[in-house]
């Protein structure tokens, strides 16, 4: 789990090259901040920011925002992204290294983030506690926390380990050394833990000095009944839910659960109001 954690993160260049094309999440995120009530301008908290392809957009939309990130190369990333904002939008930028499960500020916040699947880190019934336990004590009254996850996908979730797939040729965008990647996952149905394998096989190096570089990455599956339960027993209400960014139904063809919550303590005191 600590390999599937970290090793999909380590190369930050290759991350923002893989997912360029994912734009619909950060619309959808910019999108909420400008819309929810007692949210504009900040500070908002993103947990998980990764190298900043969120942190950064809502910087430049007029957003203080704070990052929080357990990866000290994504960060670095990161704090190069905000680097090149204007001055302005830069000043309105914080990275802080910590992990979501421990984290604490002196402030509390109109709106919580936790973007990309970034929550499924949490491997856990302790790990989601201990994660949603901070975002309700960091989150102002009224204050809405919004994350996506997968839909799970049991179709998915239990092809045949032993095969590739999503078979893909690319050139690193750094080295410029062509890949072919490949990825395969074991499923735990216990745990609910998908460990997946992406395979980078050097394709213009020899055969017998050629090595193929394995990266993991864990994530733990949240059914929708399962991510209500784990919400409610934390103090949350779902206010929305869809599945997609588009504000797709969440059905058995939906990929994602894109949610927005609010403290059931909120919701009360507004009733009673």
């Amino acid at each position: 789990l600590d390999a599937g954690s970290r090793e999909h993160y380590e190369d930050p260049a290759l991350y923002d090259f893989e997912y360029r094309r994912r734009r619909a999440d950060v619309n959808h995120y910019r999108r909420l901040a400008r819309e929810l009530p007692g949210v504009a301008g900040g500070p908002i908290l993103e947990l998980g920011c990764g190298t900043g392809r969120l942190l950064a957009p809502l910087a430049r939309d007029g957003h203080r925002v704070v990052g929080l990130d357990l990866s000290p190369a994504m960060l670095r990333r990161a704090q190069a992204r905000v680097a090149r904002l204007g001055s302005t939008a830069r000043r309105r930028a914080v990275l802080v290294c910590a992990d979501m499960r421990s984290f604490a500020f002196t402030r509390r916040f109109p709106l919580v983030v936790c973007a990309f699947n970034a929550f499924q880190h949490l491997y856990s019934r302790t790990d989601v506690s201990a994660c949603l336990a901070g975002v309700k004590e960091h989150l102002e009254i009224g204050g809405r926390f919004a994350l996506d996850i997968m839909n799970p996908d049991l179709r998915w979730l239990v092809r045949d380990p032993t095969k590739r797939w999503a078979r893909t040729r690319f050139r690193h965008p750094v080295t410029g050394v062509r890949y072919e990647y490949t990825t395969n996952q074991t499923y735990d149905p216990v745990t609910q833990i998908a460990h997946m394998r992406i395979y980078y096989d050097p394709v213009d190096e020899p055969p017998e000095t050629r090595r193929i570089r394995v990266v993991r990455l864990a994530h733990r599956q949240f059914f929708p009944a399962e991510i209500s339960a784990h919400l409610a027993h934390a103090g949350f209400a779902i206010e929305r839910r869809h599945g997609g960014f588009a504000e797709e139904a969440l059905d058995t063809a939906a990929e994602s659960q894109v949610l927005v919550c609010r403290r059931i303590v909120d919701m009360q005191r507004r009733i009673a109001t």
